[in-house]
């Protein structure tokens, strides 16, 4: 198992997710592009594989969903946050990438900056009556930055975090992102350095 910062690739089955679950009775196929925890909420960006029809908009919207349509296969879901959700929101994780196997089981790739967070977040997952299996675990040492590592240095630099004048804390963008600060100034140490790397190399 890898000691510093990796990524992991897990399939959840038993997911008591009931946008997915719903997603996968509708026949539908899709992925979730995004999701932004919250103590009470989560808000997830559906991409699906075609053209969404109205009236399956409307049957996303049963229960307790509020839904948007964004275009013509991207969908904005918030519900009241399943376990796993919450899991995710106390754990030292981020998600990078969430695929609908089938009803109830899905796959999530993770970055995790310890092997004790990984440990601690299993056992969590766990603890709600969820299976969980570790498919891969990856160690992020290549000079390529991940989408989500990209995602995070432009935000950054968009809300001046690099500024002089510091335009944001870590703190506020680690709210903003749905991360511990802690787990963000790894992920923004990592990022940096194969960056510098990166120029260095570059300039001889």
């Amino acid at each position: 198992m890898p000691k510093s910062p990796f990524e992991v690739t897990l399939l959840i089955e038993d997911h008591p997710c009931e946008v997915m679950k719903l997603i996968s009775t509708m026949g539908l196929k899709a992925s979730i592009e995004n999701v932004k925890l919250g103590d009470n909420v989560t808000d997830h960006i559906v991409l699906f594989d075609n053209k969404v029809k109205n009236e399956d908009v409307l049957k996303l919207k049963s229960g307790n969903s509020k839904v948007l349509r964004l275009s013509d296969n991207r969908i904005w879901v918030r519900t009241n946050g399943c376990s796993v959700c919450k899991v995710l929101y106390t754990s030292d994780v981020v998600v990078e990438k969430i695929k609908v196997v089938k009803e109830r089981t899905l796959l999530y790739t993770l970055l995790i900056p310890n092997t004790s967070s990984l440990k601690e977040f299993l056992s969590k997952l766990t603890s709600q009556g969820v299976k969980v299996t570790v498919i891969s675990t990856n160690e992020i040492t290549g000079n390529e930055l991940t989408e989500r590592q990209m995602e995070i240095l432009k935000l950054a630099y968009r809300l001046g975090y690099f500024d002089d004048d510091r335009g944001i804390t870590l703190t506020e963008l680690a709210n903003r992102l749905n991360v511990s600060a802690p787990t963000l100034e790894e992920i923004l140490r990592r990022a940096l350095r194969k960056v510098v790397k990166y120029y260095l190399d570059k300039v001889g």
